[in-house]
């Protein structure tokens, strides 16, 4: 025997070892992804809803099966294992609105649009009611639009408890409270 035909009978053999992932084509996952499908499960189910996502390693399949409550932030998703998918078929190709729902699915909100004077005068009221508070904030960034907490925590526009960046997470747990208890009426005179 050479070692060209040892070779090829021991690769032939492991081939038959490998993991889907190793033999599979990503592209056929991805093809399902926002696509309506129907998922035959070993136990005879059907399911029926949108691909959200495809884990390409288990092969399972994160399922969106109720689209009318997606406004709502209350959908109904079903998580089905690999190993209990007996066929996939397509019902119906995903469509924009599809598509852009899911991707704004686990995001937070956009924030709101503020005029350049409006981020001005909320970066004022943050700044006194941190001072307030006996912290020491200075106005900081290149073009004068952070707020800094004592080189520990930033503060970027628009200024909300969202846009703090720090790598303290007692600092920034904090400081995301106060943010969140700032009072609506507060004005210059604290």
């Amino acid at each position: 025997m050479n070692i060209g035909t040892a070779f090829s009978s021991v690769v032939d053999v492991n081939k038959d070892m490998l993991h889907p992932i190793f033999t599979k084509d990503p592209s056929e996952w991805v093809r399902l992804v926002n696509n309506q499908v129907r998922v035959r499960t070993e136990d005879d189910c059907d399911h029926i809803g949108y691909v959200y996502t495809v884990d390409p390693v288990s092969e399972s399949i994160v399922l969106v099966t109720d689209l009318s409550k997606i406004d709502s932030n209350k959908i109904a998703m079903k998580l089905l294992m690999g190993p209990s998918v007996r066929s996939i078929e397509i019902i119906s190709e995903g469509n924009k609105e599809i598509c852009q729902c899911f991707d704004n699915l686990f995001r937070p909100a956009v924030a709101e649009k503020l005029s350049p004077e409006a981020l001005t005068a909320r970066m004022q009221r943050l700044k006194l009611w941190l001072e307030k508070h006996r912290l020491p904030v200075s106005i900081s960034g290149s073009d004068g639009q952070s707020l800094t907490i004592a080189d520990a925590l930033t503060i970027c526009p628009p200024y909300t408890e969202h846009s703090c960046l720090s790598t303290n997470e007692i600092i920034l747990a904090r400081i995301q409270e106060l943010i969140r208890t700032i009072p609506t009426d507060m004005d210059g005179n604290v």
